[in-house]
């Protein structure tokens, strides 16, 4: 009866180890910082300056770069910091008194910083293997978030009429 007692007993303790097991590997254990959200700033300057270089209407009219963003979380890990974020760009210029729209884009960023300045940044790879990026590119705390997320162009939209009001009409 006592080595029937035992056995039950060793197979409840593994079971319940296996058990704790399973969520210690599926425990996020980001640790985010919330001293840092100027690197979000940063982040996007970034980005403005890659879109002024690689534009071919960079030369054009009044051409502008416009961004609206939204921070999920900045984490520090081996003495850097990452920042993950939505980022809604687009960038126009003018032709012959008329706004023209030369890119736009709406995707998910993981920006990886050093000493406070961006070193690399991340994208989400397209297709059928956007799902599978986005989840090996965000932890696990907000990767559902960053899968369900639509950015509003409301704000971005009145920064682009206000800028461009001098023209008659907006397109």
């Amino acid at each position: 009866m006592k080595k029937k007692i035992l056995i039950c007993i060793f197979i409840l303790l593994v079971i319940i180890t296996l058990i704790f097991g399973i969520f210690a590997l599926k425990k996020d254990d980001t640790v985010w910082i919330t001293d840092n959200e100027f690197l979000y700033d940063k982040a996007v300057d970034y980005i403005v300056e890659q879109s002024k270089l690689e534009s071919h209407d960079k030369d054009k009219e009044d051409y502008q770069v416009f961004i609206d963003y939204k921070g999920f979380g900045i984490e520090e890990k081996d003495n850097k910091k990452i920042a993950y974020m939505w980022i809604l760009e687009e960038s126009y210029y003018v032709e012959n008194n008329e706004l023209q729209t030369s890119t736009g884009s709406s995707m998910a960023y993981k920006f990886t910083f050093e000493n406070n300045e961006v070193v690399d940044y991340e994208l989400p790879e397209d297709g059928s293997y956007y799902a599978s990026s986005i989840k090996d590119m965000f932890p696990d705390s907000i990767e559902n978030k960053v899968m369900s997320f639509e950015m509003d162009d409301t704000k971005l939209k009145e920064e682009v009429e206000n800028h461009y009001s001098y023209l008659d009409s907006i397109s």
